[in-house]
């Protein structure tokens, strides 16, 4: 007969499994769910600690696959009752909080930022350093993804002091990456090359951070148009096993077709492309969907017009109002470079009404 286990020692150790998935150690944390898992089994009933058992096995599942599938998203959406009645704040910030990582995970950015708005009214019952700064990276990301700069760098930058404090070096890196994505998306390209090429001094021992640093320099030389430079830092990125296997690979896959094509090196670009295609169908990404249309438009159709507008059409359902400015720019220079230049005009004035929005869209309409 089975051993009784008190609800205490179980809260106690999904405690300790938490904290290895934020500290990203999944060995750990893959051990420890197990244990876990055995205390709850047998545990005397506890709604309160199945619920906390339940997130973090939601936030265990985002961990490893990146996204959570429909069957954990079915199962996590049978707590929220369970937190009508509970005057329990940390197990209210916690579903908040992990509810955002999934929405911004699965690039629903307007309803995960207010879910984090939610978090952040609980945030002083969080007493947790390693957690604290975990939201506050959360937050600054999102708002980084719905181009509220000067709020994406103010989080970014709280975190990053928390996890330098408590020598989190992958975390901080992290946090570099995005407040130099912020200086290259305002035009601060030197800004975001200093920081970058500083965190990638310091990430020799990350190869994954490495390789995200790598294409991130990536990204901001397609900024400055230095295409040989841009293809260099993709395919740097790319040569890390830690990166072909994860599913930003696609992403970097697809960037450097994009860059290869615009060399005019068609046969080479065709050849990342197609492996793209596969990851960003696998994965379901929806920028990355949207940017392959645009591609599969001017690259591979020489000038398919109406796939670039869908393309444009899916950014703009997700108001992705950056990344429409940068294909309607790309769109643009090709069209200008065909001598078609009524329609250039046409998609200068797409991307200069994306940047009008992105300057007009406040944190409280995001």
């Amino acid at each position: 007969m089975s051993t009784v286990v008190q609800a205490e020692k179980a809260g106690a150790k999904i405690v300790d499994w938490y904290s290895c998935i934020i500290s990203r150690s999944i060995d750990q944390a893959i051990l420890l769910k197990e244990q876990a898992s055995a205390l709850v089994k047998n545990m005397e009933p506890n709604d309160k600690i199945l619920a906390y058992y339940s997130l973090v096995e939601f936030r265990h599942e985002m961990l490893l696959r990146q996204n959570a599938g429909m069957e954990e998203e079915e199962r996590f959406s049978k707590i929220e009752p369970i937190l009508e009645n509970t005057v329990d704040h940390l197990l209210k910030y916690l579903y908040y909080f992990i509810s955002g990582q999934n929405e911004y995970i699965n690039e629903r950015y307007k309803s995960a930022i207010k879910l984090f708005r939610k978090a952040e009214r609980l945030l002083e019952y969080v007493d947790d350093d390693a957690e604290e700064a975990e939201f506050y990276y959360y937050a600054g990301a999102v708002c980084y993804r719905l181009n509220q700069y000067p709020f994406a760098t103010s989080y970014v930058e709280q975190a990053k002091t928390i996890f330098d404090s408590l020598g989190y070096v992958d975390k901080g890196l992290n946090c570099q990456i995005i407040i130099a994505a912020t200086n290259s998306e305002v035009g601060k390209y030197e800004k975001a090359d200093e920081i970058l090429k500083n965190a990638l001094q310091q990430a020799e021992m990350h190869l994954e951070t490495k390789a995200l640093i790598l294409r991130t320099l990536g990204l901001n030389a397609i900024r400055k148009r230095e295409w040989e430079e841009a293809e260099h830092y993709f395919k740097s990125a790319l040569a890390i096993k830690e990166h072909r296997q994860s599913p930003v690979s696609m992403k970097s896959q697809y960037n450097l077709a994009n860059v290869l094509f615009r060399l005019q090196r068609d046969l080479e670009a065709r050849e990342f492309f197609k492996k793209a295609e596969v990851g960003i169908l696998y994965y379901r990404n929806t920028e990355y969907s949207a940017r392959s249309l645009v591609t599969k438009g001017l690259y591979i159709e020489n000038g398919n017009l109406a796939l670039v507008n869908k393309g444009i059409d899916l950014l703009r359902e997700h108001s992705l109002e950056f990344e429409i400015a940068e294909v309607a720019e790309e769109t643009s220079a090709y069209l200008e470079k065909a001598g078609k230049s009524q329609e250039a005009l046409k998609y200068m004035k797409v991307a200069y009404e994306a940047k009008l929005n992105q300057n007009a869209l406040g944190v409280d309409q995001a």
